[in-house]
């Protein structure tokens, strides 16, 4: 059975960056300049507006806050140690989806707690590489896992929080997605799954184990990429357009 890098939305609200008349979606307009790094943004960017809208708008004191991994969220995660630190929000704690961001929310004075399965969640925040905008199913793990990430805790996490914000872009947020949709197969048995998705989408798509360093191929190079549960990724690019995402739903590719 694979373990699919994607998340279905139930009460979660994709904000982004520009201003719009429903409060709970905000886009960011597209630019041509590159992207900023988060030690090098202001206040007055609008990643960071949309980090300080989300913890302004859905973070109370006393809350258990799953915290969520990429540039937008690290940035959250700083103005929510500021807020923690001016006494704006008191008795917040925080359970980090990666091990990038439990460095960060300690570096942000964050009190932190490791994640179980019977953890209560009030609210979390996450970046995600895309949001498909008819069905609001969005896609983790695209890019490129760092030092212990794991996306099945990152999934866990944000499965069990009661809201959920993810923070993208304009571009990312769309219908008519292009690209690749990561995979997680169990690494003994990983080409057999490659073949059953390869078969299901034949002329659609090339089918490729990620490498973790090095030279990239179908069969993920001299040193495949093994996750921290023992799992390898399959990325399935797409040479067009992705009707639906809810279609790999259906063939129970991605679970």
């Amino acid at each position: 059975m694979s373990l699919a890098a994607i998340h279905r939305l139930h009460f979660h609200f994709p904000v982004t960056l520009k201003a719009n008349p429903n409060p709970r979606l905000i886009r960011e307009r597209k630019t041509n300049s590159p992207s900023p790094t988060a030690c090098s943004l202001s206040d007055s960017s609008p990643l960071f507006r949309a980090a300080k809208l989300t913890v302004d708008t859905y973070v109370k004191s006393g809350m258990v806050i799953g915290l969520g991994s990429g540039q937008v969220s690290a940035m959250a995660i700083e103005y929510l140690g500021r807020q923690l630190r001016a006494g704006a929000l008191k008795h917040i704690l925080g359970i980090p989806t990666s091990v990038v961001s439990a460095s960060e929310a300690a570096k942000a004075g964050i009190p932190l707690e490791e994640f179980e399965n019977s953890s209560q969640i009030d609210f979390a925040f996450d970046d995600v590489d895309i949001i498909e905008e008819r069905t609001l199913i969005s896609v983790i793990g695209r890019r490129r896992l760092q030092g212990e990430e794991s996306i099945i805790q990152e999934k866990l996490v944000l499965s069990m929080a009661d809201q959920l914000v993810f923070m993208v872009t304009e571009n990312q947020y769309k219908c008519g997605l292009e690209g690749s949709i990561p995979v997680l197969v169990e690494s003994l048995n990983w080409m057999e799954t490659a073949e059953e998705i390869d078969d299901l989408f034949l002329g659609d798509a090339e089918v490729w184990r990620r490498p973790s360093i090095g030279h990239a191929d179908p069969l993920g190079g001299d040193f495949p990429l093994v996750t921290r549960e023992g799992h390898n990724i399959i990325d399935v690019i797409f040479t067009s357009p992705i009707a639906s995402l809810g279609r790999f739903e259906n063939h129970h590719v991605l679970m």
